[in-house]
C-alpha cells in the first residue's frame, strides 16, 4: 500500500503533545523535584527531552535507546473490521517487523502502513523500531484475530440458521477509484479484509470495465498468472496504479468475494467489482491432490472446485500481502478448540463421537434440521453454539494437504474423510432452498463446498464465539 505518515502529522501530535503537558497541567516544574518519579515532572521531562531529540540520561535513567513499538488497536480479538498501525515515540526512528515468527532486524520489512486485521490474522507480528545512533527498541509482539466475512445470506429459513444469527464481518468495498497519477487505473479496495482488487477482470479496462468488452481474458491459470504479474512492468516499470506487488489471488481471497443470497452471479459487490463474468474465476492456491488441477470459484452458482487448470476461465487481480494461512489452534482439553486466526470456538470431535483426545467411535451423520437443532442444544464447556455458516466452517479448510481429511488432524482427530463425508453448514442454497451449503473435508471429491438436500444426512462440527 502507498500511504505513509506525513511529517505534518507528526509535528501537530508533538505540539499537542508539548501543550498538554505544559498548560493543561498547569504546574510550575520548578516547584518539583524532576527526580522524583512520585511527580509528573519526573515523567514530563523524559518526555520532553525525548521528543526533543535530547537522549542525555535523566537523573540516572537511560534515555539512547528507542521506544519500543505501539501496536494499535490493541493485539486481541475483534468482530468488526480493524486496521493494525505500528508506532513509535521515537522521532526518526524506522520500524521493521516479521510475520513468520522470526525476530526482526534492519533487514526486516519496513513498517510503511496499516494492515487489515484480516490479513494477518493468527500470526504472531514482531517489532523493532532503529534509530542510527540510538540502541534499538525492545521487540513489540501482538497476535491479532478476526471472525470471517459474512456469507451475505440475510434471508433466515429456519431458527438458528445463518441468516438468523448473522455471524461476520459486515460487507464494505470502495468504489472504483482511479488512480491519481496513472487515471486510466482503477482500483476497488475491500476495507473489511484489506484486499486490494484491480477493479476489472483481466481484459478489461475502466472505471465500469466497458473499455474492451467483450473481450475479457478467457484462459488457463498460466495464462491469467503471467497476466496478473505483467501488471507489475505497467507504466514504464512504476506498476499498474503505481503497485508492483500484482497476482493472482488466493482462494481465501476469492472466497471472500463470494455471496450466498444470489441465485446467479454470486459476487458480493457487482458495482465495487463491475462486469464480472458470471462463470470461473481462477485462483493461485495449489491442489496438491493433483498438480495439473487448479482451484477456482465459480459465480454462476456460487460452488468451488479445483479442475484441469488448462480450462479458459477468468482472472482478477490483487496487490495487497496475501494472508496468513498457517492455521493456529489451542485445544483447551474438554472438547473445545480456539482457532487463533478467526478466534472462533469449535467442537472438537464430530456429532456422535466421543468426547475423548481422539474423538473416537464413528460420526453421525443426520439432517439438516437435526443438524441445527443439535448444536443449539449443546452445552460442550458451558458455552452457546450453533451449526457454522458456510464462511465459518470454509475457515478450516487446509489447502496443503495432498489426501483427506484436509484439516488439521492433530486438533480434530478421526474427522470424515470418506466418500460423501461432508459436513453441514447453516447456509441455505438460495436458488434452491430445500438444500444446503455444506464443506468438503475429503479428498475422494474434488469441491471445497457445494450443496446438498437437507433431508439427507452429513456429518456435523458445532461453533461457538
Amino acid at each position: 500500500m502507498k500511504h505513509r505518515f506525513g511529517l505534518s502529522y507528526r509535528n501537530r501530535s508533538f505540539f499537542c503533545i508539548l501543550f498538554l503537558i505544559f498548560f493543561v497541567n498547569c504546574k510550575n516544574p520548578d516547584l518539583e523535584n524532576l527526580c522524583d518519579p512520585n511527580e509528573n515532572a519526573y515523567f514530563e521531562t523524559i518526555l520532553f527531552k525525548v521528543l526533543s531529540g535530547n537522549t542525555s540520561n535523566h537523573c540516572g535513567l537511560y534515555l539512547n535507546q528507542v521506544f519500543a513499538p505501539i501496536f494499535s488497536p490493541t493485539p486481541g480479538h475483534y468482530t468488526v473490521p480493524r486496521f493494525v498501525s505500528i508506532t513509535t515515540l521515537t522521532p526518526g526512528a524506522t520500524i521493521y517487523v516479521t510475520t513468520d515468527g522470526s525476530l526482526p532486524t534492519n533487514q526486516s520489512t519496513p513498517y510503511l502502513s496499516p494492515t487489515s486485521i484480516w490479513l494477518l490474522a493468527g500470526k504472531s507480528i514482531r517489532a523493532i523500531a532503529i534509530k542510527p545512533g540510538m540502541d534499538d527498541s525492545p521487540i513489540a509482539e501482538g497476535i491479532y484475530s478476526i471472525i470471517p466475512v459474512k456469507t451475505g445470506q440475510t434471508i433466515s429459513y429456519a431458527a438458528s440458521d445463518d441468516a438468523s444469527i448473522g455471524s461476520g464481518l459486515p460487507i464494505n468495498y470502495s468504489a472504483p477509484k482511479s488512480d491519481t497519477v496513472y487515471p486510466n487505473d482503477f482500483t476497488t479496495l475491500d476495507n473489511t479484509t484489506g484486499i486490494l482488487w484491480k477493479t476489472c477482470s483481466q481484459g478489461l479496462e475502466g472505471a465500469t470495465c466497458t473499455i474492451n468488452s467483450p473481450s475479457v481474458t478467457t484462459a488457463g491459470i498460466a495464462t491469467l498468472t503471467t497476466s496478473c504479474n505483467a501488471l507489475n512492468s505497467a507504466n514504464s516499470g512504476n506498476g499498474y496504479a503505481g503497485y508492483k506487488t500484482w497476482r493472482l489471488p488466493t482462494m481465501k481471497e476469492l472466497l471472500s468475494t463470494n455471496d450466498a443470497s444470489k441465485n446467479s452471479l454470486t459476487i458480493l459487490d457487482p458495482i465495487a467489482l463491475p462486469a464480472t463474468v458470471n462463470f470461473a474465476y481462477w485462483a493461485s492456491t495449489p491442489y496438491p491432490p493433483n498438480a495439473s488441477d487448479a482451484w477456482y470459484l465459480d459465480y454462476s452458482n456460487s460452488n468451488s472446485y479445483a479442475t484441469t487448470n488448462s480450462n479458459g476461465y477468468h482472472g482478477r487481480c490483487v496487490a495487497s500481502m496475501p494472508p496468513i494461512e498457517n492455521p493456529s489452534f489451542s485445544d483447551f482439553g474438554d472438547g473445545t478448540v480456539r482457532d487463533n486466526a478467526t478466534g472462533l470456538i469449535w467442537q472438537k470431535c464430530s456429532f456422535g463421537q466421543n468426547n475423548d483426545s481422539t474423538c473416537s467411535s464413528a460420526a453421525t451423520p443426520t439432517n439438516w434440521a437435526t443438524a441445527l437443532t443439535y448444536c443449539s442444544s449443546l452445552t460442550l464447556g458451558s458455552k452457546s453454539w450453533r451449526l457454522p455458516n458456510r464462511n465459518e466452517l470454509v475457515s478450516l479448510y487446509d489447502f496443503t494437504k495432498a489426501a483427506g481429511p484436509t484439516i488439521n488432524q492433530i486438533v480434530f482427530p478421526n474427522t470424515v474423510s470418506t466418500a460423501n463425508g461432508y459436513y453441514w453448514t447453516s447456509t441455505t442454497n438460495a436458488p434452491g432452498t430445500t438444500s444446503a451449503w455444506y464443506v468438503n473435508f475429503t479428498t475422494t471429491f474434488n469441491s471445497i463446498y457445494d450443496v446438498y438436500p437437507k433431508a439427507n444426512t452429513l456429518n456435523v462440527r458445532c461453533v461457538s464465539e
